[in-house]
């Protein structure tokens, strides 16, 4: 029998996973958004509702007929909880129209090479990885580290390593 070293493919209903409010906030209180912000998949606002009175606000989501991938308009930050099984495609896009994205995923959503190089041929680097605690249920608990990755337009300096690890 031989082992599958990949996950199967999620089941759509199993991306949709609401950020608690608090982490929202703390997230967003820990980078220095400005300018235009733009909340690709804002569910029920945890992010969208909380950003500074000091950015212009935008916000896409899908189940409200505002779709991410046909949005054009540049923006300077992109902060989000996206749908794990599309985070290739949300980093693809999110390149071509931020300089500044930070995503709350595991870790290792952004290491494979593909992304990785996605990331590199469009001209990001690993700015920050801020470690957050991984919310409880319904979270799914899968023991990879969850964090805030923010990569950058033109980053080619180390990568901080910031907020809670093995939590």
């Amino acid at each position: 029998m031989s082992r599958q070293l990949s996950p199967s493919k999620n089941a759509p209903e199993h991306d949709i996973v609401y950020t608690p409010r608090l982490l929202a906030k703390d997230i967003i209180d820990h980078f220095p958004l400005s300018g235009v912000v733009l909340d690709p998949s804002s569910g029920d606002g945890a992010f969208f509702d909380q950003l500074p009175s000091n950015v212009e606000k935008r916000w896409c989501e899908i189940d409200r007929g505002v779709d991410f991938f046909t949005f054009q308009e540049k923006v300077d930050w992109i902060i989000t909880n996206p749908p794990w099984s599309k985070i290739k495609e949300f980093l693809k896009h999110g390149t071509a129209i931020s300089d500044n994205i930070v995503f709350l995923v595991t870790i290792n959503h952004f290491m494979t090479k593909a992304r990785m190089r996605l990331l590199t041929e469009a001209g990001f680097g690993f700015k920050e990885i801020y470690g957050v605690e991984t919310p409880k249920l319904p979270w799914p608990q899968s023991g990879f580290q969850l964090a805030a990755v923010h990569v950058q337009r033109g980053w080619q300096g180390g990568t901080l390593f910031t907020g809670k690890f093995g939590k």
